[in-house]
């Protein structure tokens, strides 16, 4: 696979994780949209039971898609933004480890959040057509995070390594 000449340009594969879980969460309520009450419960307590008034179907809906919709779109702001600072342009060549999977890391970030919100979304319609919810936000939650730092320790690791050794090279050199 040849070397990319500008690995700040943006692609798409920078954000893909977060595309992924806001199509996925759209489609889902698109499907199920027509098929919900008036009202739908999101909060639940200990014991499985929803706790709080419902929200509107279209306010739930609505604000679920609006959370995903914000952070995807934070996250290609982000990205966007690190590959436009001067300085990383100037140096782009000169970094120990690979912008591209710098990049990639920190636009895919936000996909671990949006899963979570995701999660609300249909766990508040499977209350909503079934009267009972999947399992407890803060056990989905839960494995979502570890999951997701296991993930992100697989694929930073490499990046960490590398700039460790460049770094210690760099200091040899220094030294000689």
């Amino acid at each position: 696979m040849p070397q990319n000449p500008d690995p700040l340009k943006f692609r798409l594969s920078f954000i893909i994780l977060p595309l992924a879980v806001m199509v996925i969460a759209a489609g889902i309520a698109g499907f199920f949209f027509g098929q919900l009450p008036a009202e739908i419960h999101y909060r639940f307590g200990l014991d499985g039971a929803p706790s709080g008034d419902p929200v509107s179907k279209n306010g739930f809906i609505g604000l679920m898609l609006a959370i995903q919709i914000g952070l995807t779109g934070l996250a290609y702001l982000s990205v966007r933004a690190i590959g436009r600072v001067q300085l990383f342009q100037d140096n782009v060549h000169n970094f120990w480890f690979n912008p591209t999977k710098l990049l990639t890391a920190m636009g895919n970030m936000p996909a671990i959040i949006q899963t979570v919100v995701a999660y609300i979304l249909i766990d508040g319609i499977f209350y909503a057509l079934n009267d009972s919810h999947l399992m407890p936000l803060w056990l989905f939650t839960l494995i979502t995070l570890v999951l997701g730092g296991i993930i992100l320790i697989i694929y930073a690791l490499p990046v960490v390594l590398q700039t460790y050794r460049g770094f210690d090279s760099f200091q040899d050199k220094k030294k000689e």
